[in-house]
């Protein structure tokens, strides 16, 4: 009777044979041996960009009685992503969808204005103008940004107060 170990070194030693008379003559197999295949490929990556800001609304509280100085309006924070081209420029501009002039409340006096300061990196300070956009932020490359904007209203304002809409917009030109 024959034992598993001798049938099965038996079995080990028929494929051998096998394998080696499947071969060619004269035929090895060597490690060396692969295809290499090189492919081009041309990738053009767009501008992008992603903004999330605090809120839309910039709301002015009524001024305390006798207090005709600056009041500080709000802030609104912004979180701000762009992809561009290496070194490409991102701008963050803020627009009043509201005449400034009303917030005086027809006051012939002195204008009302608002201004903003902005916090973080590549923030900038400036005046809100009727239907054109303002520069809140600036800076080059792709990346994350976060900051806030302050908002000071000078000048004559409603007894009631007032709200302003404001459109922000992030542009990778």
């Amino acid at each position: 009777m024959m034992s598993t170990h001798t049938s099965s070194r038996r079995a080990g030693l028929v494929a051998l044979v096998a394998c080696a008379l499947g071969l060619p003559a004269g035929t090895a197999v060597r490690a060396s041996d692969q295809a290499i295949a090189v492919t081009r490929f041309q990738a053009t990556i767009r501008p992008s960009t992603s903004l999330r800001v605090s809120d839309h609304l910039l709301v002015i509280d009524p001024r305390p009685d006798g207090f005709d100085g600056p009041v500080v309006a709000g802030s609104i924070d912004f979180r701000a992503a762009a992809r561009t081209a290496s070194g490409g420029e991102v701008v963050l501009t803020v627009e009043p969808l509201t005449s400034i002039d009303a917030l005086g409340g027809g006051a012939a006096d002195a204008p009302t204005t608002i201004g903003f300061q902005g916090s973080g990196i590549g923030a900038q300070d400036g005046v809100l103008r009727e239907g054109r956009p303002e520069t809140v932020a600036r800076w080059a490359g792709s990346g994350l940004h976060t900051g806030r904007v302050t908002f000071v209203v000078r000048g004559p304002l409603t007894p009631q107060g007032a709200s302003v809409p404001l459109r922000f917009l992030l542009t990778a030109p």
